[in-house]
């Protein structure tokens, strides 16, 4: 994987993370059904906030294992 390619999907990670916490989709479980005991909109906002961490990470790292190489 070059260095542009790498670039781009942590640009399209990036702008996926925008998407997952703004607005509209964020309305969507601001309910007030609960998932074992805590409101689904935390579960969402932090199941989200996780994968886009893991995401990243996974990213980075591959690119850093490779240099070492």
């Amino acid at each position: 994987m070059g260095s542009s390619d790498r670039r781009f999907k942590l640009l399209g990670l990036f702008i996926v993370a925008l998407l997952l916490f703004n607005f509209p989709l964020l309305q969507l479980f601001s309910g007030t059904s609960r998932l074992l005991g805590i409101p689904v909109i935390y579960w969402y906002i932090f199941l989200s906030w996780i994968t886009i961490i893991a995401l990243t990470a996974r990213l980075v790292e591959r690119r850093n294992s490779k240099k070492k190489k």
